[in-house]
């Protein structure tokens, strides 16, 4: 899950279990969400003031006031700074916790994901639904903070009448054209697709610069800058999401996933796996079919 360095002051609340985490934060000053990030949570955030930046799967989205963010699971995602302040609220939860609050009604966990297969990932309310929405995370962030008795049911019962409304405004709601802001930031939005679909290859920054008629320090400060990520993390990070996958769908040997998802060698795929899942790949295949 996140974690966010910060300077300056802050207020934050919570409340987490295992299948689910809600997260308040009020912050002042420099805030840089820069621990890169995929899990097997779904992810819910909406900017209730200021403004972030989001580098969502493959480029910048400008987060402001209102927007609702919907990042599926696996999806690679960082926020980075856009002012000196914002306030949002954060959302987490794993389809164990829609099992239980649901009863099992695939109907209706399947209504409350819709909005995570989004193309663009970013929802901007209408006014109506915005109040709506903000009224329903303010009562949240009242009872984690109250915590009076029987707090933990209702943050839940708060946290589905959420999932539910925004599920009826994305059903409603025509998705949105974010543009980019810079050229460079659309540079970079093709450098990263295109390492999304060349994954598999022996892919270096000299090549790339090749590609994109770019110099290699420059591609690789302009790629760090943009993104959050530096090249070989990008690329890895799509590689073992790509394992992952291939861990758990298939009984492939981890020596030939190795080879197919673009690790030279199985001891460095091991090292690079256990370090952004924290588990070996053969650990994470066998609790991926215990749970199954």
């Amino acid at each position: 899950m996140a974690n966010e360095k910060k300077n300056g002051s802050n207020g934050t609340c919570g409340y987490t279990e295992e299948a689910f985490l809600v997260h308040y934060a009020m912050r002042h000053g420099t805030v840089d969400g820069s621990t890169s990030h995929f899990h097997d949570n779904y992810e819910l955030y909406y900017l209730l003031s200021g403004q972030r930046q989001y580098f969502i799967r493959d480029r910048v989205y400008r987060i402001e006031k209102g927007d609702l963010v919907f990042i599926p699971k696996y999806d690679l995602h960082r926020t980075l700074d856009a002012g000196p302040f914002h306030e949002r609220m954060l959302l987490y939860f794993k389809d164990s916790f829609l099992d239980h609050e649901t009863g099992e009604d695939e109907q209706l966990k399947n209504y409350v994901l819709q909005p995570f297969q989004r193309t663009v990932p970013v929802l901007r309310l209408p006014k109506d639904d915005r109040s709506e929405a903000e009224a329903l995370f303010y009562k949240i962030i009242r009872e984690m903070g109250n915590k009076r008795p029987g707090f933990q049911l209702y943050v839940k019962a708060l946290v589905l009448e959420l999932l539910v409304l925004v599920s009826r405004c994305a059903e409603q709601e025509t998705e949105s054209v974010f543009d980019f802001e810079t050229p460079l930031q659309r540079k970079v939005a093709e450098i990263s697709t295109f390492i999304r679909q060349n994954y598999k290859n022996p892919l270096t920054l000299s090549e790339l610069s090749k590609q994109f008629y770019m110099s290699t320090y420059y591609l690789s400060r302009v790629f760090k800058e943009i993104s959050g990520f530096s090249f070989i993390e990008y690329l890895n990070y799509i590689r073992i999401k790509e394992a992952q996958s291939l861990l758990h769908d298939s009984d492939l040997p981890i020596v030939q996933i190795a080879e197919l998802v673009g690790f030279e060698s199985v001891a460095n795929f091991g090292r690079v796996f256990k370090q952004s899942v924290h588990l070996s790949p053969m650990q994470y295949r066998k609790m991926q079919r215990i749970r199954t």
